[in-house]
């Protein structure tokens, strides 16, 4: 096992940096406070394409042809997936850094089953329009052997963000505004 001295660069993250941001928000509550709220915009562009805007980026959200739309970019639930797979790529990179473990290579396989795709377009009110399942396997190539390895993964899936807020339930508050 590859192990950084402190100050080095690790699977392209500043070892010194991930420690100087841990140090801060264990003794700062309203720092980590701050770490954890993020925000969207999404603007409608027609028919069932869509604009997200996140800090400085924008994504577009469009659906398939089969849907009678342009199939210009991903969909909403495909997205999900891709935020899962973005969030537990990034989590295992900073927990083998964190370790001092070197990755060389790594990808997440995601595959989503929606429970009733019906119920979104309005033809069932059996089930729901979620997913039922979520399969991520992780393929990684890394100094550490495969114990270190399944377990810097669990604990990855144990603390991602994205995975919390797709097992548990969150507390969305549904508003509008009516512009006239």
């Amino acid at each position: 096992m590859s192990v950084a001295k402190s100050g080095d660069e690790l699977n392209g993250l500043s070892v010194s940096g991930i420690k100087g941001l841990l140090q801060t928000i264990s003794s700062n509550t309203e720092t980590a406070r701050q770490l954890g709220r993020w925000r969207a915009r999404v603007r409608w562009l027609g028919g069932l394409k869509a604009k997200s805007y996140v800090r400085s980026h924008s994504v577009i959200v469009d659906e398939a042809a089969d849907l009678s739309a342009a199939d210009t970019a991903p969909n909403a639930v495909e997205y999900v997936l891709s935020a899962l797979g973005g969030c537990l790529i990034a989590g295992f990179a900073l927990n083998a850094t964190k370790e001092g473990v070197k990755v060389h290579d790594a990808e997440i396989a995601i595959e989503g089953n929606i429970d009733n795709i019906l119920t979104f377009l309005g033809l069932s009110e059996e089930g729901h329009s979620g997913y039922r399942e979520v399969v991520v396997k992780l393929y990684v190539k890394a100094d550490a052997d495969e114990k270190t390895l399944a377990r810097l993964w669990q604990y990855t899936v144990q603390t991602s963000p994205v995975c919390n807020t797709l097992v548990r339930a969150v507390d969305l508050k549904p508003d509008i505004s009516v512009i006239r």
